[in-house]
């Protein structure tokens, strides 16, 4: 993963080739072949999935054991979320090639929405429902289309302004995350 994570960052996606990441990693191109029968986009794929599966296995186990008020848990979730907007290196370079490449590969942009746009989103509507089924959210509040895309939307830029900035001249995370849950937070209040 990490020759390939390389290859795509010197190259773009376009540009890498499977026998370039083979070469990175000193093993056979045959090899790659044999466990990313989908070439590339296979890789990337693994790639993505390899960077986003630990937070949603994180947020997930978050919410199954949560033991508090639904208001609790999202703010917990949202804590994850802006804590994950440090990213390290090799998620940083995968989210860059994601928001560039995407509108001119397709697969791209599917990937993007299967592997970490829906699962978030069906995430935060979960939780949303059932704050408002305990009352700590008013009621029909998770069946309001774009509500859970709002929920999310300033975590995402919190992370892309910080790789196109750079941490010290990017708007604060935490200055961010307090503004974000005051607002949720007044904006579901049954």
């Amino acid at each position: 993963m990490d020759a390939a994570v390389e290859e795509f960052a010197e190259r773009g996606f376009a540009s890498a080739r499977m026998a370039a990441v083979a070469s990175r990693a000193g093993v056979t191109k045959g090899l790659l072949y044999h466990y990313f029968p989908g070439g590339k986009l296979d890789l990337f794929r693994a790639a993505i999935v390899g960077c986003v599966n630990p937070l949603f296995e994180e947020a997930r186990r978050l919410a199954a054991g949560f033991s508090g008020s639904r208001r609790e848990l999202l703010e917990a979730l949202i804590d994850l979320g802006y804590g994950r907007t440090e990213m390290e290196r090799r998620e940083h370079i995968l989210l860059k090639l994601l928001l560039i490449e995407a509108d001119r590969f397709p697969e791209l942009a599917e990937l993007y929405q299967s592997t970490m746009l829906q699962p978030s989103l069906d995430l935060a509507r979960e939780v949303v429902k059932a704050g408002s089924a305990a009352g700590d959210f008013r009621p029909g509040a998770a069946d309001e289309p774009g509500l859970a895309a709002v929920l999310l939307a300033p975590i995402v830029m919190s992370a892309v302004w910080r790789m196109m900035l750079g941490a010290e001249k990017a708007p604060s995370s935490q200055a961010m995350r307090n503004a974000h849950l005051d607002l949720i937070m007044r904006g579901l209040a049954p």
